[in-house]
């Protein structure tokens, strides 16, 4: 019976593998199709905040630019530069200090000369001159210009400077007006931006930190992961894509873009714990879902195993009733037409023949009543079962000897003697129950 439970246990596993191999594969294939689509949305948000981020920089900067532009082109600016005097210097420093009461603020304005010396400062510092300095060479060349982050030496905090060029009347590049931009009011717009999954960060054409979300970022202005922002800044040359990298040492989804006014990069970080944890948690919702399919599976596939199994059971466990001696077995019911209907079919066949040549053994060829080998073997098996079911009922054995059965040969011929062996038999048959063995 071994065998048996083996091959019952075999079909089982085999219908519990067919019922969970759609399972795992529909959960694998969904867990990445899951992935791809959280990376694509987070990217398409990303995009989007970039873009909002962008456009605020440009809208904050553009309205510094229009006035800085709209000063530039009045004669008494190009006058100054040219020739400068105190009469006009006094008249300069109001009109820079109108700047500051537009914006509300009280930022550095400054004009500088063709070479490279600065005529004037609102913050009443020395003059110095700036020939070395991108921007003055950007502004000389007729470009407005946004300078990469330097931290105030007045008050410490980091601003931007803004430059636009003073022409005379032919276009030509005279001097520069220059105003420096707090950082402040951007900061304050992209700290909204953060919303617990996902942080920006702003960096200028060195990799420094204009801006950023971040608590963290904040603290580290030079360094993300295992590279510098200055690396990254410079690896990325394109102006907006994604890329999966190390950020504060936490495996992140980077999408980047970059502002046209500015050449500033732009990233809207998200850590890809948080793409991974929504996908754990539809898995788990899947597996929980799945193991109850499953069970359902299990218990159809149990039920099934034994029915198909059942017939080969049967089969099994006549074969050994048959090996031991048993006679009492009736033939298999088949219940399909199959190859174990056929099987069954089969058996009842083999056990036919073999109760023909199992009786044609037992009985005498004469009288058809069992043989001396028979007899014995039926007392014993009689004998056994009455001992192992405590079986207190008598039993009875007639020994019957035939008198004179030798005469009867020697006088009337083997063939008549024969013909009385037979009769006597028959006579037997009738005086016995048919349960008796004789």
């Amino acid at each position: 019976m071994g065998i048996n439970r083996s091959i019952k246990n075999k079909l089982f596993c085999l219908l519990i593998l067919i019922g969970a191999l759609p399972l795992i594969i529909v959960i694998s294939l969904g867990a990445n199709n899951m992935i791809n689509d959280l990376e694509e949305t987070a990217k398409s948000k990303g995009l989007l905040r970039n873009l909002m981020v962008s456009e605020h920089v440009a809208e904050l900067l553009q309205k510094n630019f229009y006035v800085l532009h709209a000063v530039a082109l009045e004669p008494i600016i190009i006058d100054y530069v040219q020739k400068p005097s105190p009469e006009l210097e006094r008249i300069i420093f109001k009109r820079l200090n109108d700047i500051n009461d537009l914006f509300d603020d009280n930022n550095l304005s400054a004009i500088t000369a063709a070479n490279a010396d600065q005529l004037i400062r609102t913050d009443n510092s020395s003059l110095v001159n700036i020939k070395k300095r991108r921007h003055f060479k950007e502004a000389m060349q007729g470009n407005d210009f946004v300078s990469d982050v330097i931290v105030s030496m007045s008050t410490g905090e980091k601003i931007v400077v803004l430059e636009v060029p003073i022409k005379d009347e032919n276009g030509k590049p005279i001097g520069l007006l220059q105003r420096n931009f707090d950082l402040s009011a951007l900061q304050d717009f992209v700290e909204t931006q953060d919303d617990d999954k996902n942080s920006v960060v702003i960096l200028d054409r060195s990799g420094a930190v204009v801006a950023t979300s971040n608590e963290i970022q904040k603290l580290s202005t030079a360094h993300v992961g295992d590279l510098s922002y200055a690396t990254l800044a410079d690896e990325i040359k394109d102006n907006f894509g994604v890329r999966r990298m190390n950020i504060d040492h936490e495996d992140s989804l980077v999408i980047y873009a970059r502002s046209e006014l500015t050449d500033w990069l732009i990233l809207s970080i998200q850590p890809y714990h948080f793409i991974l944890d929504q996908v754990y948690n539809k898995i788990a919702q899947a597996v929980f879902i799945g193991f109850l399919m499953l069970s359902i599976v299990g218990t159809a596939a149990y039920f099934l195993s034994i029915k198909f199994t059942k017939p080969i059971v049967e089969i099994t466990k006549a074969a050994e009733e048959i090996v031991s001696g048993n006679g009492d077995i009736y033939n298999l019911e088949v219940m399909s037409n199959d190859e174990l209907g056929k099987m069954a079919e089969a058996f009842n066949k083999i056990r036919s023949a073999r109760d023909a040549y199992q009786l044609e053994s037992e009985l005498d060829k004469l009288t058809k009543l069992y043989n001396k080998t028979t007899m014995a073997n039926l007392c014993k098996r009689k004998l056994q079962k009455s001992k192992e079911f405590n079986n207190d009922r008598f039993m009875a054995l007639y020994v019957i000897d035939l008198d004179h059965f030798k005469e009867v040969n020697d006088t009337f011929g083997h063939q008549f003697g024969d013909e009385v062996l037979k009769e006597f038999a028959r006579k037997l048959r009738k005086s016995f129950r048919p349960k008796d063995c004789i």
